[in-house]
């Protein structure tokens, strides 16, 4: 049913379908599936994210500036997580989606049937164009 093996209790039941227009931090100009991979796949020897559904969750934002804003915080902590922002469409049966208000953050899991060969961005533009 679900594209990642998760945890117990994940997605959370507070997690719903929905469909949304979101933006992703991208590694360049041009998406690839590694730019949705969850850190449980980046990461798999960090015993934390075994267990933690959100490591197992993809992270995109509701605004370009706030998936600036998680870049800028990212980077001042010196993690580079890209260097472009590309906007998509998540619809009802890509997943469920859980959303934080205060960062405009969304934590999507996909569905098993979710294909990234299917999923393009509606734009994509430099972070510094941004």
């Amino acid at each position: 049913m679900w594209k990642e093996k998760l945890p117990s209790n994940c997605p959370p039941s507070a997690a719903t379908e929905s469909t949304m227009e979101v933006y992703r931090i991208l590694k360049d100009a041009t998406p690839t599936e590694d730019d949705f991979k969850p850190y449980a796949r980046i990461y798999m020897n960090n015993p934390r994210y075994k267990t933690l559904c959100s490591a197992y969750a993809i992270s995109f934002y509701n605004s370009i500036q706030n998936a600036k804003t998680a870049w800028k915080d990212a980077f001042d902590r010196g993690n580079n997580l890209g260097s472009h922002i590309g906007q998509f469409t998540v619809l009802e049966i890509h997943g469920k989606n859980q959303f934080k208000q205060k960062t405009g953050h969304y934590s999507s899991w996909f569905y098993s049937s979710w294909d990234f060969k299917n999923f393009n961005p509606s734009f994509i533009s430099a972070i510094n164009d941004n």
